[in-house]
């Protein structure tokens, strides 16, 4: 089972994750944690261009750095553990693609899409989208630590990566379920548990 997880800046993602990776420590199902970009050797250099503030990069090159940490990624790290019927968990996979480079960057939808088939990039079996008003989201982020190069873009671009989020889960209902992130992180990860493993009982 693939579980990939999804939201804006201060979404809650990461801390959710780690409270996720410390549970399932000590069960006998076998998973796998990973995120994008980052999940491999290659992929950490990536991540370290991409978040790096003083960093210039075009949006179509942003997207292309993307894929390639994603290529690299699916080859190396997720194809081998699906193979494993391991239990995958992933920080960010295509739907930040979707919501950042196509809404955020306004990018070319369909194009990204056409990529992704390309590449046969596997789809989740499960995506949790976390939900917050953006506001909270990058308050949340500066409170945690520097802000990087995505967290200190405009308001307007949070937003409408915000709303590219909301759309997909709307036209991806059997995929994306969606928690409002405003209530405790202790409900959010019981909400999580409980969701999970009920689709790994199916």
């Amino acid at each position: 089972m693939f579980i990939t997880f999804e939201g804006i800046e201060g979404s809650g993602k990461s801390s959710l994750i780690v409270k996720l990776k410390k549970y399932f420590k000590n069960s006998r199902i076998e998973t796998f944690f990973s995120k994008e970009p980052g999940g491999t050797d290659l992929g950490k250099e990536i991540r370290n261009v991409l978040l790096n503030p003083k960093s210039s990069i075009s949006s179509e090159a942003e997207l292309l750095l993307l894929m390639a940490d994603r290529a690299e990624h699916v080859q190396k790290k997720i194809q081998p553990n699906l193979l494993k019927n391991k239990v995958i968990f992933c920080d960010r996979y295509i739907d930040s693609t979707l919501a950042y480079q196509g809404s955020g960057r306004n990018l070319d939808k369909k194009a990204i899409k056409e990529l992704f088939n390309i590449f046969n990039f596997p789809v989740p079996d499960l995506t949790i989208l976390l939900d917050v008003p953006v506001q909270v989201g990058l308050e949340r982020a500066r409170k945690r630590n520097e802000l990087d190069r995505f967290e200190k873009e405009d308001l307007n671009f949070h937003e409408n990566i915000r709303k590219a989020y909301l759309d997909l889960a709307k036209n991806n209902s059997e995929r994306i379920v969606l928690f409002d992130s405003l209530i405790s992180e202790d409900e959010l990860f019981e909400m999580a548990i409980n969701l999970i493993e009920s689709r790994i009982s199916e």
